[in-house]
C-alpha cells in the first residue's frame, strides 16, 4: 500500500477505490474513537497516490476536527521539474507545493529533497531528513562495514558535493569528485572525469538523492573500476531503477537504497529497514 495513516504508531485502516470516471475516493474503513495526531505516510508512485494522499487527509480533518496531520513524503513529486526551462512549460513543483500547502499540513517530512525549492516553498513546517541522517539509521553492520573498508566517498557531479562531504563527515573517511563533460554545442554529456589517484584496495562508495535509469552511475562506475581492487558501491536514497538492475551487473558490486520503487531487487541491492 502506497499510502498509510498511522495512530501513535498504530495503521488506522483504509481503502481507497476508483470511480468508473477516473476519480479517486478513500475511506477511513475502522476510525479510532479520538485521534489527536496522525501521520499520513505516502511513498508517492503515480498520481493516484498523490491524491489518496490528500484525499485520506481530508477524511482525518473531517472525522477529527483540530487534529495534527503530519505528512511523511520521502520522494516529493516533481521535484525534478524546480524551474521552467523551456517557455510553455510548467512549474510542476511549484504546483506541487501548491496543492500540499493547500491541504494544511502541520508538518511536512521528506528524504533529501532534490531541490531547495521544494523547502522554501511549503508553508508549514518542513524537515528534510538528509541522506547522511538515513545512513545513520542504517543497522551498525553497514556503518561498520564502510568503517572497516577504508570506503572512498565518490560525488557523481557538483550537484551531490553537499550530500557527499556529510556522507565522507559520517563514515570518517575521505571524498573525490567527478564531472560530467558535456558538449557545448549541445549539453549532452559525453564523457566522465574523476579527480581520484588509485586508492588499492578500499571501496568506492557512489552517494546521490536519485537514481532513475542509472546512466550515471554506470559511467561513473566504469572509470572507478581501474582505481580500486576493492568494491564500487552505490548509495542513493531514492531508487526509481526504471532500466531494470541488469544494467549494473558487473560495474557496480552492491547497491544501497532507502526509498525503493521496486520490490524486484536482487541480492546485491539492500534497502533500508521502514522504520514507520
Amino acid at each position: 500500500m502506497s499510502v498509510r495513516v498511522y495512530n501513535d504508531g498504530v495503521l488506522i485502516p483504509h481503502k481507497s477505490f476508483i470511480f468508473s470516471g477516473g476519480e479517486v475516493q478513500v475511506r477511513l474503513t475502522d476510525p479510532p474513537s479520538r485521534v489527536y495526531q496522525a501521520i499520513v505516510r505516502a511513498d508517492i508512485r503515480n498520481s493516484n497516490d498523490i491524491m489518496e494522499a490528500f484525499l485520506v487527509t481530508d477524511a482525518l480533518y473531517s472525522a477529527y476536527p483540530g487534529i495534527y496531520v503530519k505528512l511523511v513524503c520521502p520522494y516529493f513529486p516533481y521535484a525534478r521539474q524546480d524551474r521552467v526551462c523551456y517557455p510553455g512549460e510548467a512549474f510542476s513543483a511549484q504546483v506541487m507545493c501548491n496543492l500540499v500547502n493547500a491541504i494544511g499540513y502541520t508538518e511536512v517530512e521528506v528524504w533529501d529533497a532534490h531541490s531547495d525549492v521544494i523547502l522554501v516553498n511549503i508553508d508549514h513546517r518542513v524537515v528534510n531528513k538528509t541522506a547522511w541522517q538515513i545512513m545513520e539509521g542504517w543497522p551498525d553492520a553497514f556503518l561498520n562495514m564502510m568503517l572497516n573498508n577504508e570506503t572512498v566517498v565518490v560525488a557523481p557531479d557538483k550537484g551531490a558535493i553537499d550530500r557527499t562531504k556529510h556522507a565522507a563527515w559520517l563514515l570518517n573517511t575521505n571524498m573525490v569528485q567527478a564531472e560530467k563533460v558535456r558538449d557545448p554545442n549541445t549539453g549532452q554529456i559525453t564523457g566522465t572525469i574523476v579527480h581520484s589517484d588509485h586508492i588499492g584496495n578500499s571501496n568506492f562508495l557512489m552517494v546521490d538523492d536519485i537514481c532513475d535509469g542509472g546512466r550515471t552511475f554506470i559511467e561513473l562506475a566504469k572509470k572507478l573500476r581501474p582505481l580500486t581492487n576493492g568494491k564500487v558501491m552505490l548509495y542513493v536514497t531514492h531508487g526509481i531503477f526504471s532500466a531494470g538492475f541488469d544494467v549494473f551487473r558487473g560495474l557496480i558490486d552492491h547497491i544501497y537504497v532507502a526509498n525503493c520503487f521496486r520490490s524486484d531487487t536482487p541480492a546485491f541491492v539492500s534497502v533500508m529497514p521502514d522504520t514507520q
